[in-house]
């Protein structure tokens, strides 16, 4: 971490830390950069971002996209390129740290990243649910709502000093058990979608989307429920989205040369 500003709730970093490594140091101040993607342990900051990998914290705090404040990048031709800043409202125009975010290194290569942080929460209670309408639970702000099958079932987790009331809240509204002691539940859903393919959906759509993947062959369905993003290994064929990309950059050559 090159720089960290706990009253601002920014950091700086070199993009080869790793994400677990950065959280851990962030916790010292109470802090942490929000990012749950599967198999946190093994990726760096910059990985991350290059993916705009996400997890289920995504629900409250938004994908790597929402949280990088800036970034400093080298171009194909040695170029140091840097854009955004250092505070949460800083673009005027086109926000280019978004765009290299998620571009997977074809626009160039993340050296550098401002982030916004967010407070570790004081406490956290998940609520274990049959699935159902998430919209009715968005007035108690959860941190996630989860989708997970098998076995079918929604995980709705709450992370603030009143998380076990919340929870209860959400308990009258969709059924289910609470678990308070809920980091063990958290981590094994994380990685129940390591190696899966994504889709995105209509969040009205997600769940009977979700049922559509299990009937199709699907061993395991994970996802974003309020979200509408899902992660499967029956979504999608694992070549077919980098042929399209490869047609597509083929096009983009012929016409405008390399």
């Amino acid at each position: 971490m090159i720089e960290h500003v706990p009253g601002d709730l920014i950091c700086i970093v070199s993009a080869d830390v790793g994400l677990a490594e950065l959280n851990a140091e962030l916790a010292r101040a109470g802090q942490m950069l929000a990012l749950d993607p599967p198999a946190a342990d093994e990726l760096t900051v910059g990985e991350v971002f290059d993916g705009n990998l996400a997890g289920p914290r995504s629900h409250r705090y938004g994908e790597p996209r929402d949280v990088v404040l800036g970034m400093t990048v080298e171009l194909a031709d040695g170029t140091v390129a840097r854009c955004g800043g250092r505070v949460v409202k800083n673009v005027a125009g086109y926000d280019l740290a978004r765009l290299f975010t998620g571009a997977r290194g074809r626009l160039g290569a993340i050296r550098q990243l401002a982030l916004r942080l967010h407070p570790l929460p004081a406490a956290t209670c998940t609520l274990v649910a049959p699935v159902g309408d998430p919209l009715p639970l968005e007035r108690l702000a959860p941190a996630c709502v989860e989708y997970a099958w098998p076995p079918e079932r929604m995980l709705v987790r709450f992370e603030s000093p009143a998380a076990r009331e919340l929870a209860a809240a959400a308990r009258d509204l969709a059924g289910g058990e609470l678990v308070a002691d809920d980091e063990a539940l958290w981590a094994e859903h994380r990685e129940r979608g390591a190696g899966l393919a994504t889709l995105r959906c209509p969040p009205a759509d997600a769940a009977a989307t979700a049922r559509g993947l299990a009937a199709a062959g699907a061993t395991r369905v994970v996802g974003r429920l309020a979200r509408g993003v899902l992660a499967s290994d029956a979504a999608v064929e694992p070549a077919a989205p980098e042929a399209a990309l490869a047609a597509l950059e083929a096009r983009v050559v012929e016409a405008f040369g390399g």
